[in-house]
């Protein structure tokens, strides 16, 4: 799939300054939510509603019977521990090519 320049471009602008950031902070959060919302503006494939997501997976979990709320809970509950897993790889992935460059 190609991407706009223009969109591209930012995409790797935010993805150097998290990189640059690696070696000035041990946080760089900031850097690293623009980097997402830069990647969001490339498309439907990437775009989420991170703020929307509570109230939907609630009144998900509301509308399951009981039983099956704890089902629903753990794959969620496991979703969201991939997600950490995923921006913990980026992270240590960027960590390790910034002490490349030194």
């Amino acid at each position: 799939m190609a991407y706009s320049s223009e969109t591209s471009r930012e995409v790797q602008q935010r993805a150097d300054a998290l990189a640059q950031r690696l070696t000035e902070s041990d946080t760089p959060l900031d850097e690293l939510d623009a980097l997402l919302n830069a990647i969001r503006a490339l498309g439907a494939r990437f775009e989420f509603d991170r703020q929307g997501r509570p109230g939907a997976i609630a009144a998900v979990r509301h509308a399951l019977p009981s039983i099956e709320r704890d089902l629903f809970d753990a794959v969620v509950e496991d979703h969201q521990c991939e997600v950490a897993a995923l921006v913990e790889a980026v992270w240590q992935l960027a960590a390790a090519m910034t002490r490349g460059r030194e």
